[in-house]
């Protein structure tokens, strides 16, 4: 997704932390040690994805939240803050938009079992060197490329490909309604036992 983050200046940082002051996160973040950085997102027409990274830990300790510059809402690892600005900023789902919002979506929620992620690209997987040869060739074969349908009548893209989740590769058809909400309509086990030493968003998504 482009473009990536964009660094806050100190008195525009410093905004964003006057403004969380009274949040419940505040606590953990200080003026002299503290990153802020945000994203556009293309769904959305008045807010943006805001990280904060708070140096003064070891490791270092970051937040995300959505916020139009005044409210701020934490992004917790579920679905219900990202529901909430999907009716707030009313957002805008489009066949150019729709993956980039999954990207967004996976990249901030887990599943029950772990990450998700939408494999565009087998050979350009952040993790693809963690794989054994074998696992390589099985999951070059199986790969299903994206595919998107739309169903504009019944409001609805559905977006079919490959994912990686809980620990292993299926096939799977994901219902995005045009209100942002998301559902697994099919899903076929390609392949199991994937263990990765970090997240898959560590390296590409989240720090791109």
């Amino acid at each position: 997704m482009q473009p990536g983050w964009t660094r806050l200046k100190r008195d525009e940082a410093h905004q964003v932390l006057d403004h969380l002051s009274g949040h419940r996160d505040a606590i953990v973040f200080s003026r002299e040690a503290t990153e802020v950085a945000c994203r556009d997102l293309p769904f959305y027409s008045t807010y943006r994805l805001y990280r904060l990274i708070n140096y003064a830990t070891m490791p270092t300790f970051s937040m995300m939240y959505l916020s139009n510059g005044q409210d701020f809402v934490t992004v917790d690892g579920t679905a219900n803050p990202i529901y909430a600005i999907n009716a707030r900023d009313p957002i805008r789902l489009t066949m150019d938009r729709v993956i980039p919002y999954l990207d967004f979506f996976f990249s901030n929620v887990q599943g029950s079992e772990g990450d998700i992620f939408l494999i565009k690209d087998p050979q350009t997987m952040p993790f693809l060197a963690s794989l054994s040869e074998a696992q390589k060739q099985t999951l070059i074969s199986n790969f299903r490329p994206l595919d998107i349908i739309p169903d504009i009548d019944k409001g609805i893209f559905r977006v079919s490909g490959t994912l990686y989740y809980g620990g292993g590769l299926i096939a799977s058809t994901i219902a995005a309604m045009t209100d942002g909400r998301l559902s697994f309509e099919s899903q076929q086990l390609l392949m199991t036992g994937i263990h990765f030493p970090y997240s898959p968003y560590s390296q590409s998504w989240l720090e791109s």
